[in-house]
């Protein structure tokens, strides 16, 4: 995560296999969920980071790392990094054409976060994913 924001608490901390794909999903929806995302917003935010972390086994040579923060702004963040090659120029966070065979991952997690950032470059690409929490 971001070294300028002090006032995170990590929930989650995790490498990204093959292997735990399901459980990192189940265990991002739960985290979602006790923040106090409702129900919808909480499986949203589950689906785009598994979208994200289905990415680092596709295309980053199989494994990355998963961080979930809470912040005191009151956003739930998830940060999908990886050593991979980089994304390509021709990727875009639009949506594909009909007849695409990939790219629709990066485009349905911006659609179901409230916002999504993405770096990438030669050595490697994270995934920001934010949710705004709901007042308590």
């Amino acid at each position: 995560m971001d070294g300028d924001d002090e006032d995170q608490r990590t929930l989650l901390e995790e490498v990204i296999r093959v292997g735990n794909l399901q459980e990192l999903r189940t265990h991002v929806l739960r985290l979602a969920q006790q923040a106090g995302l409702d129900e919808q917003r909480a499986q949203d935010f589950a689906v785009a980071v598994n979208e994200a972390a289905v990415n680092v086994i596709r295309h980053a040579r199989g494994g990355g790392e998963l961080n979930v923060v809470q912040d005191d702004e009151r956003r739930l963040i998830a940060e999908i990094c990886d050593n991979g090659p980089g994304i390509p120029a021709w990727v875009t966070l639009t949506l594909p054409p009909p007849d695409a065979t990939s790219g629709r991952g990066l485009w349905m997690a911006g659609v179901l976060t409230d916002n999504i950032e993405v770096r990438t470059g030669g050595r490697g690409t994270t995934v920001r994913l934010e949710m705004v929490l709901q007042e308590p």
